[in-house]
């Protein structure tokens, strides 16, 4: 796969000078270090000759280790810092300051670092290191090794640090209008300019030698290579651009401090989320490794809810990200302005849905729950939740930017062709970057785990549909990651079964990397073995019990594709009684006719409709749908999770849908009118803040999207729409 933004050597040494920073007063030693290391490197063949090339055996790859990478997915406490899972040995470890003055890391903890004992900073604000024992073996001389996967992690880490856990101290003048992100230090532009530029360097230097080295005897596809570097290519362009946001503030003056303040958030959003995407990148070539390589993958790559929830790595999720959840809920004042002033409107509903339903109440210091590892999913969502408000709320870009966007959806061209899917189902953000923020949070979970957070109401509701020996069947189960949660429960108090099925199932964690890819989730290691069978009929044969009652399970069923209508034709044939479908109604999941089966044949009752957590880009529930009989007389839902108005006691169908927030949907202007409160509320949730004389406009089809857009042309252009969900694409 060739990449337009990096076609040759020459463009790559421009990109590693232009990480100087534009500024020749700004020294790049280490840059210049790591490429004239490479030069020497590729000047040496004969050394690179007595290297043995490491074959790798495809047919048993994982299955000499009893515990593989992957099965650690289910296990690893994503609160702790990661180890080796045999003798607790730690091969990251934090170093000094980032861009403060902080020789060396202590704590008293080091499972759970937080502040630095020496100078009392973050975890978060400390250098992220491979131990040096590790460095020492020169283990990070063979590009394809874990070490040196790991070692891009951490530079990309890094230089994440420096763009989240440091402000320029030349910035205080936007302070009137825009703060720094929660717990920020303020350090001088040029040292942080200074040290973005040393690590992006060395992932810079890393891939291109990569690039040169790569052949079939090593455990990444090129392919994998080719994704790699565009995707630091990315992280290069958006660094750039933040470095010059940084140098912007020093110029500014009271007449464009606040309009530098903005660039500078929206250059921090963008270049954050690129660092993301090459973390991704690694972690999905971790899954490659031989099983020599398994323990080392435990302790040097951090599976993502770990990642981006302990302490110290990512960023400080149980400091900064509580103390950025408090202000959200108006119980914190920070930088000078009033818990009032930074509150979010919330109403009871929806402060209960954040804090219980969706379990953040278990965040906060105050609570008393044993904070676990059973659902890494919802793990990752609450802290990528919480990091959201640091960065978006708590600086007041979401006070500032959303009577900007709001305005500028209302002037915004819409295109005549209702009929195009990217169109009918776009969702608007604060900003573009604050779209690829957005987007970076809930891709990749998706591709790695599943497209819907599975809530533990959620699960408790599944599980107690059930008589003990009652199985499921998951149609389209991808990774199984739902069907591994609903075994987990099930297992507690009842004996019934879990069959996932998929047409191609991604690979099984005891598989080797030669195998198909799925559409949506490439060769990602299955949770729970998922079986292969082409059709619900096919995969219900495979159940050992054929008395038991079988319910079905459609979790985000692909959009615009006949997969979801015929595996639930088979079930009706089958005589099956219940169907759990998790997803959005006449959106992102399963087509027309689909929905008109299931409305014909099921009901489904309010108390049967349980909101999942929200990425901001689909409105995703779970509902439960019994079959229609004499003796089932339930009455139907009016739930905007089935295609109702949202407003309270309303029981007409919906006739717009909000484009910024897709769970909010209205019959009329009425209705709008009167759900004012709770939109405000949830348009919070989504980061956008309504005032009195900044609301939306229920008649513009750029606020509101007529639902007539997609029930007439929710069945045609399939592989447009299929296109959305596939953003992130897996090439093996």
């Amino acid at each position: 796969m060739a990449m337009a933004a990096l076609t040759g050597d020459d463009e790559i040494e421009l990109l590693l000078s232009q990480m100087g920073g534009g500024d020749e007063a700004v020294a790049t030693p280490n840059i210049i270090a790591t490429t004239t290391a490479a030069k020497k490197e590729k000047e040496r063949p004969a050394k690179r000759k007595k290297k043995k090339k490491r074959k790798r055996d495809t047919s048993n790859e994982v299955k000499d280790v009893s515990t593989t990478f992957a099965d650690t997915r289910l296990t690893q406490n994503p609160f702790e810092w990661p180890c080796c899972h045999k003798n607790g040995h730690r091969r990251l470890v934090l170093g000094a300051g980032l861009a403060h003055d902080c020789n060396r890391f202590t704590c008293d903890n080091e499972a759970k670092p937080t502040a630095c004992k020496s100078c009392g900073k973050s975890a978060a604000a400390h250098e992220l290191c491979i131990s040096s024992p590790d460095t020492k073996k020169g283990n990070d001389d063979d590009l394809f090794s874990v070490i040196s996967i790991a070692s891009m992690i951490v530079s990309s880490r890094n230089a994440r640090c420096l763009m989240a856990e440091y402000y320029p101290n030349e910035s205080e003048k936007h302070r009137r209008h825009l703060s720094p992100p929660m717990n920020s230090i303020a350090s001088a532009s040029k040292l942080i300019i200074n040290k973005l530029d040393c690590n992006i360097g060395k992932i810079l230097a890393k891939v291109k030698k990569m690039e040169s080295n790569i052949s079939s005897s090593v455990p990444i596809s090129s392919s994998d290579v080719d994704l790699l570097r565009e995707k630091v290519s990315v992280l290069v362009k958006t660094t750039i651009a933040y470095k010059e946001a940084i140098k912007a503030t020093s110029s500014s003056n009271s007449n464009t401090s606040k309009a530098a303040g903005l660039a500078l958030i929206e250059a921090r959003l963008a270049a954050m989320a690129a660092c993301d995407e090459v973390y991704y990148r690694c972690y999905y070539a971790s899954f490659f490794f031989g099983s020599s390589d398994q323990e080392g993958l435990t302790s040097l790559v951090p599976h993502p809810p770990t990642y981006f929830t302990c302490p110290g790595l990512a960023w400080d999720a149980q400091d900064s990200g509580v103390c950025s959840l408090a202000v959200f809920l108006g119980e914190m004042k920070h930088d000078g302005h009033s818990s009032n002033s930074l509150a979010a409107p919330l109403d009871d509903a929806t402060r209960e849905l954040l804090l219980n339903s969706w379990c953040l109440q278990e965040r906060l210091p105050s609570s008393t729950a044993l904070l676990e590892q059973s659902n890494p999913l919802l793990t990752l969502w609450q802290s990528r939740f919480l990091e959201s408000l640091r960065h978006i709320w708590t600086t007041r870009y979401a006070f500032v930017k959303s009577p900007d966007a709001l305005k500028a959806a209302l002037n915004m061209k819409h295109c005549d062709d209702h009929s195009d899917p990217l169109i009918r189902h776009e969702t608007y953000g604060l900003s573009p970057e604050a779209e690829t923020w957005r987007g970076s949070i809930r891709d990749y979970p998706a591709n790695f785990y599943g497209y819907a957070v599975p809530s533990q109401q959620a699960l408790e509701a599944v599980s107690e549909l059930l008589d003990n020996e009652d199985s499921i069947v998951e149609a389209g189960a991808g990774t199984g990651y739902l069907s591994a949660l609903l075994a987990s429960h099930l297992k507690k108090d009842r004996s019934g079964t879990v069959l996932p099925y998929d047409i191609i199932p991604p690979r099984q964690a005891n598989a080797g990397a030669d195998v198909s890819s799925n559409e949506y989730h490439g060769q990602v290691p299955t949770f729970i073995d998922v079986h292969q069978a082409q059709s619900f009929e096919q995969a219900q044969s495979m159940l050992t019990s054929t008395d038991a009652n079988v319910s079905l399970i459609l979790c985000y069923p692909p959009p615009a594709s006949e997969m979801a209508a015929v595996a639930l034709s088979q079930y009706i044939v089958y005589d099956g009684k219940t169907v759990i479908h998790v997803g959005e109604w006449q959106g992102m999941t399963g087509n027309n006719a689909f929905e008109s089966m299931l409305l014909k044949n099921f009901n489904c009752s309010e108390k049967d409709t349980i909101p999942l957590p929200l990425w901001g880009t689909d409105a995703t529930y779970l509902t439960i749908w019994r079959r229609k009989s004499v003796n089932n007389v339930s009455t139907q839902s009016v739930s905007p999770a089935i295609g109702y108005c949202s407003a309270a006691q309303c029981r007409n169908l919906a006739r717009r849908r909000c484009r910024f927030a897709r769970c909010l949907q209205y019959c009329s202007a009425d209705c709008f009118r009167t759900h004012v409160a709770v939109r405000k509320a949830i348009l919070a949730v989504h980061l956008l803040h309504l005032t009195p004389s900044n609301d939306m406009d229920f008649e513009n089809v750029n606020h509101f999207v007529p639902l007539s857009w997609i029930t007439g042309h929710h069945d045609q252009h399939g592989g447009q729409s299929r296109k959305k969900r596939k953003r992130k694409k897996h090439h093996r």
